[in-house]
């Protein structure tokens, strides 16, 4: 009997850890996951001036690489995410590289560091405080760009 409550002891609480960091794990900055679980898109309404994004990927002195994040009718706002409220001009962005959800974004610039050799795709998408992806008319506010790294 005390085997068993012993096992009890210790897999009740692996159970519990083991469903909160897998649950969780949309929000981490290097999550296998591209999608953000628990959060969906934001449809710009009528009336809002529609934000829109465009990046740029460049090769800096110390040969690592240099995302530049230019926005039209958006404001990066830190200090709000995870607010409930969705919001359509302000917030900030997702960074993929290829197809995995790298980081959170909260400003124009981000060193990416050193990428892999071949084809790497970047892409960048608006998103609201309360995380949703921006949309307008069914598009995605987002822009993207492959960099061929040779070493």
């Amino acid at each position: 009997m005390k085997r068993f409550r012993s096992f009890l002891i210790f897999f009740i609480p692996f159970l519990l850890f083991f469903f909160y960091f897998t649950n969780e794990n949309g929000h981490s900055h290097f999550s296998a996951n591209s999608s953000h679980p628990g959060h969906d898109y934001v449809e710009i309404p009528k009336g809002y001036d529609v934000p829109s994004v465009k990046i740029f990927v460049t090769q800096d002195q110390s040969d690592t690489w240099l995302l530049e994040v230019q926005t039209e009718n958006f404001k990066f706002n830190p200090k709000k995410v995870g607010d409930k409220v969705p919001s359509y001009n302000e917030g900030h962005a997702h960074l993929y590289i290829n197809g995995e959800k790298f980081n959170r974004l909260y400003g124009k610039y981000y060193n990416l560091g050193t990428l892999k050799q071949g084809k790497n795709k970047i892409k960048v998408t608006l998103n609201s405080n309360n995380h949703g992806t921006l949309i307008y008319n069914e598009k995605t506010i987002e822009d993207s760009m492959v960099v061929d790294v040779a070493y």
